[in-house]
């Protein structure tokens, strides 16, 4: 079978690490049948993977980190192409969920959100917005990589402003004022947050937390219990289950989906049972000297 890897060299150490020659060293030395491509632009990793349609089924190694890897998924999903990660980005929130699988191939299920996948957490409110404000943060070069989550909490709780929606799920219709709205199918999210402690990627079910207008005051006490993973203690967030979800805002949001930013004003969620085979190749990423 042919391993093809699509390398993000930004993401991340890749560049100062030299990840392409390392995956190449690695490769040669257990004779694989492989190819690489480097991406150069947002969007190039999942052309690059549509790009394979036609061909024979391989393995597709997504070299980054929770945006790689939604664009690769969004280049092969719904072909016989198996999706694989080597973990190399600044979160990898869903690898953090994936290497609690002991198998080394796992049919998962997906996440479809207006037309396009995702494989981990999609989220509007509090959390998106935090997200999104490191877009901003990056562009400040006296904010060191490490800080760059923990200031833009701080930028966007003196902006922040509750989102009306109206969200319909199973018997769930509200239109009000809501802080967060976390659909979750992995448990991570934000570099190592565990939003989802209850989340399996291959149950049939998201994990959706739900969270009504909080007064400002009482966002700092919510973020905390969200960054020591205590916040379904708090009976302000309300979990669900369900599998299809309806979001509709008067003017557009950012939703945050796997890392990447969407704007929208009407959001269809939908689960996709056991939408594609995922290889985690365990031996292959501690060859490369990942820490898992």
């Amino acid at each position: 079978m042919k391993h093809v890897f699509i390398i993000n060299p930004n993401s991340g150490d890749n560049k100062k690490n030299h990840i392409e020659e390392k995956i190449t060293d690695l490769c040669e030395e257990m004779n694989m049948d492989y190819k690489l491509f480097i991406t150069g632009a947002p969007g190039e990793a999942e052309r690059v993977a549509k790009s394979l349609e036609n061909d024979d089924t391989s393995i597709v190694y997504a070299v980054g980190g929770d945006g790689t890897l939604n664009e690769v998924l969004n280049g092969i999903a719904g072909s016989d192409h198996i999706l694989s990660v080597i973990p190399t980005g600044s979160g990898n929130d869903f690898y953090r969920t994936l290497k609690q699988y002991k198998k080394d191939f796992i049919g998962i299920d997906v996440g479809k959100i207006n037309n396009r996948y995702f494989i981990n957490v999609a989220c509007i409110g509090l959390d998106a917005e935090v997200a999104d404000n490191i877009y901003t943060i990056r562009k400040w070069p006296f904010v060191p990589v490490k800080y760059r989550y923990g200031v833009s909490i701080i930028y966007t709780f003196f902006k922040f402003k509750a989102k009306k929606l109206q969200i319909k799920f199973g018997d769930y219709s509200k239109r009000g004022k809501f802080t967060i709205v976390t659909v979750c199918n992995g448990r991570y999210y934000g570099g190592g947050k565990k939003i989802a402690p209850h989340a399996f990627i291959d149950d049939s079910q998201f994990e959706i937390y739900i969270v009504d207008k909080t007064a400002k005051i009482r966002i700092p006490r919510l973020i905390m219990k969200l960054l020591k993973g205590e916040h379904e203690n708090d009976s302000r967030v309300v979990r669900y289950t369900d599998g299809n979800l309806e979001i509709i805002s008067d003017d557009p949001v950012v939703c945050n989906v796997d890392g990447e930013r969407m704007y929208d004003d009407h959001f269809k969620i939908e689960l996709i049972r056991n939408a594609i085979m995922v290889h985690r190749n365990t031996d292959f990423i501690k060859a490369l000297g990942i820490e898992e």
